[in-house]
């Protein structure tokens, strides 16, 4: 075996490894894109919707502290519970929804980082990715993200 066949062996099995590589990090960046899209997506909504849930606990403690004052020390002091505000089903609802959200926001970036992982391993590997999928979940994932921050905006 010559020297320039081995240096052209080396060469072309060095070009597939940096062809791979580059394909891997590409794959890898578009897997962290969409992960982070459906972070931010979860989050905004998270925040959404306890926002709203402590807006409304506002008001509902706004109102007590108001009956409170009519009605003056004397009946506060006589019946206390009376004067609590009632934001048990707020509070309830907020979580609920909370752990639903985070449950979504958790099962959709899984299978989003599961498919990242398939394509990179396939992509290592030599073999053709099944980037179909991953790409259809990122286009979705982003589109709700564009829509969720012009809904955030308004």
């Amino acid at each position: 075996m010559s020297v320039e066949t081995i240096v052209n062996d080396v060469k072309s099995r060095a070009d597939v490894v940096v062809t791979r590589g580059q394909e891997v990090l590409g794959a890898g960046v578009e897997t962290l894109k969409a992960a982070n899209t459906i972070v931010v997506e979860g989050v905004q909504e998270l925040v959404q919707t306890n926002v709203a849930a402590g807006k409304e606990l506002s008001t509902l403690v706004q109102a007590s502290v108001s009956k409170a004052k009519t009605d003056g020390i004397k009946a506060v002091a006589a019946n206390p519970v009376a004067y609590l505000p009632e934001g048990k089903a707020t509070v309830v609802g907020a979580y609920t929804e909370s752990v639903k959200i985070v449950t979504k926001t958790g099962d959709e970036l899984a299978k989003t980082l599961k498919s990242g992982v398939e394509t990179i391993t396939a992509k290592i590997q030599g073999e053709a990715p099944v980037v179909a999928k991953a790409k259809k979940t990122v286009t979705k994932t982003a589109s709700k993200a564009k829509k969720a921050a012009k809904k955030a905006a308004a």
